[in-house]
């Protein structure tokens, strides 16, 4: 009898637009200005997990869907801060004190300084991505947002979270 082979296609198609964003506010407050100059409602959505051996991240997250255009926007943190205690291991001169030290974790490390991230999934292509941009960098409370190139990324999947 012969061998039977069954080849998996593991490729997967990410089919949405990614806007990174860099804001010093806190994620309540980048949604109520988004929804006020944006013309956006986004509300509180169940938080994102990152797991790794040892650890859980978690992300905050703000969904609104355009049920109307078929448009999901979501707006997830980009940045886990936590304290960690234990000595400094470099050489410096407080090297031998114990205290406790901030770190940051990003869902996305290769756009490291975003804050935040708006995701936006659409079925068709009525999304008008420069003009979204255009209105997010006209609001002063956001120091810039710029599109990123979602097949570059090498953690896209990150982004996969329903």
């Amino acid at each position: 009898m012969a061998a039977l082979k069954l080849l998996l296609d593991d490729t997967f198609e990410y089919d949405f637009a990614l806007i990174a964003m860099h804001c010093s506010l806190e994620d309540y407050r980048l949604a109520f200005i988004l929804n006020k100059y944006a013309g956006l409602h986004l509300k509180c959505a169940k938080d994102v997990y990152y797991y790794t051996k040892n650890d859980r991240y978690s992300f905050p997250t703000m969904q609104y869907e355009d049920v109307k255009n078929y448009v999901n926007y979501t707006l997830i943190s980009n940045k886990y801060k936590f304290k960690e205690l234990g000595n400094l291991s470099n050489n410096d001169l407080f090297a031998e004190s114990a205290g406790e030290h901030f770190k940051t974790f990003n869902l996305v490390p290769e756009v490291r300084n975003a804050d935040y991230l708006l995701k936006i999934e659409s079925d068709s292509e009525q999304v008008c991505l420069q003009t979204l941009l255009n209105q997010l960098n006209q609001i002063s409370q956001i120091i810039t947002a710029y599109d990123v190139n979602v097949s570059s990324l090498k953690s896209k999947q990150n982004l996969i979270f329903e």
